[in-house]
């Protein structure tokens, strides 16, 4: 269990960097350095209800950054354990793919109800991009800390051929 814990928190760390680096890009070419943190600490912390009203500082970027890490943490946490179990059956490994799609339906949802105004500044495209790129690379990590999940696939696809037709191969 300790290394599940372990490839959680640091897939999550991952996950997470790749985010905050993505949206570090995106505020120094489109607008004013940690804006966009600071914008989602506005109206997670104090409800902002538009971009008027978004405190750039040091205690909404830190405070936004601290819940946005902690976020990805449970989320790596999550995802380790898909991970181990995918290796013993792989039908998790689909299920992974749909709790992903799943978790960023539900959080542009909840973006679009609690603070439509939040997504049309960050610019959806923008955040489903980070957290593609964010999933990738924790799924990358993942990939490799589980080599009995490169087997499973591996065999899985020499006994299926993707026509629809099972076929064995001699071992």
């Amino acid at each position: 269990m300790g290394s599940i814990r372990r490839e959680g928190i640091i897939a999550g760390l991952i996950g997470a960097t790749v985010v905050a680096l993505w949206f570090l890009f995106v505020d120094l070419t489109t607008r004013e350095l940690f804006w966009t943190p600071s914008a989602l600490g506005s109206a997670l912390f104090q409800g902002a209800r538009g971009v008027e009203e978004v405190e750039i500082s040091a205690a909404m970027f830190l405070g936004y950054t601290v819940f946005h890490f902690a976020a990805f943490v449970a989320i790596g946490l999550v995802a380790a354990a898909l991970a181990a179990q995918a290796e013993r059956h792989n039908a998790v490994l689909l299920g992974a793919i749909l709790l992903f799609v799943t978790l960023e339906t539900l959080f542009l949802g909840l973006g679009a109800i609690a603070a439509r105004w939040l997504l049309d500044a960050l610019n959806g495209w923008v955040v489903l991009g980070a957290n593609l790129v964010a999933a990738l690379a924790m799924g990358v990590y993942l990939w490799r800390a589980h080599p009995g999940l490169r087997k499973q696939f591996s065999r899985d696809h020499e006994e299926h051929d993707f026509g629809g037709t099972e076929t064995r191969i001699a071992r």
